[in-house]
């Protein structure tokens, strides 16, 4: 682990290793999970040509069929004007698709067959290491390796791409509103050039990210972590900066429970909901995504658990 507040970089290869190189990485695995949230990875399994390939995707795609229309939008228009609230935009250009367990990739025509095999091979090994984290996550709070895989099984997995494009007035937008994830596991390819990220430790200081280096990958854990963990692992609030020099590249990856799997704490603790479905959760989330976590659950609890 690294100085107070730097973020911590995690060697997954220590999960390889002897007894006590095992322990050691699940230790400071547990440390991240319950002190911060969000941590990087390194020696993770992604191929780091895969991720390049991934990442000359997204540029390449920005470019030719997302640029125009984005500063063509009303965003920029009415940004131009200075008719746009922090509070009800993000300026960002992005797009989802679905890998698991259905894919849509099919809807984006633009997209030819060998890049679809690029992303592919990309995906089957991002869900190989949410699985992995999974299992260490389960482990760490003393239940069986499978009980976060089983519990969102069979797993929705989806990526959201995106562009922030560099803004002319960052002082009246947000990239990206402050926000937790829904969800469960969330593996981001980040800029390895421009920053903006940045998350909320502690409830009290905001941390940059910065960008990538070395290979990294970056990692935060989403609501239905912090409900199966009771608190133990919160989800924590995030939000991107809007810059004027440079466009900043992202790709996030979301292993989350299918909508049907039914989440609940894994041991009694009151101030959580559950069970419920994942579905029900992700509706309401909708609609509070930029409000206040505490109170998203304490609905659901009462709508739902």
């Amino acid at each position: 682990m690294t100085g107070p507040m730097e973020i911590p970089v995690i060697d997954l290869s220590g999960l390889n290793g002897n007894d006590e190189e095992r322990s050691r990485t699940l230790a400071q695995l547990h440390e991240a999970c319950k002190d911060w949230g969000f941590f990087w990875v390194e020696n993770h399994g992604v191929d780091g040509a895969l991720m390049d390939e991934v990442k000359s995707f997204v540029y390449g795609h920005y470019e030719d069929h997302l640029e125009s229309k984005f500063y063509a939008s009303d965003l920029a228009k009415n940004l131009e004007n200075n008719n746009v609230s922090s509070d009800e935009a993000d300026w960002e250009a992005t797009y989802f698709i679905h890998h698991h367990p259905k894919s849509n990739i099919a809807n984006f025509l633009e997209i030819p067959p060998p890049t679809r095999d690029t992303l592919d091979a990309y995906i089957a090994q991002m869900v190989a290491l949410a699985e992995r984290l999974a299992e260490c996550v389960g482990l760490n709070l003393g239940l069986p390796a499978a009980h976060v895989r089983d519990a969102f099984a069979p797993p929705f997995v989806g990526t959201k791409f995106a562009m922030y494009p560099p803004c002319p007035r960052p002082d009246a937008v947000w990239d990206f509103r402050a926000h937790t994830d829904a969800g469960g596991i969330i593996l981001l390819l980040q800029d390895d050039a421009v920053g903006g990220l940045e998350f909320l430790k502690g409830g009290r200081e905001w941390v940059p990210v910065g960008p990538t280096r070395n290979g990294r990958l970056f990692v935060n854990i989403g609501d239905q972590i912090e409900v199966i963990s009771g608190g133990a692992y919160p989800s924590v609030v995030h939000r991107v900066a809007a810059g004027e020099q440079g466009r900043r590249l992202s790709v996030a990856t979301f292993y989350n429970p299918a909508a049907d799997a039914v989440v609940a704490p894994a041991r009694v603790a009151p101030a959580y909901p559950g069970p419920y479905r994942f579905g029900d959760y992700l509706e309401y989330y909708q609609g509070t995504k930029f409000g206040d976590k505490g109170a998203r659950f304490q609905a659901v609890k009462k709508l739902f658990g």
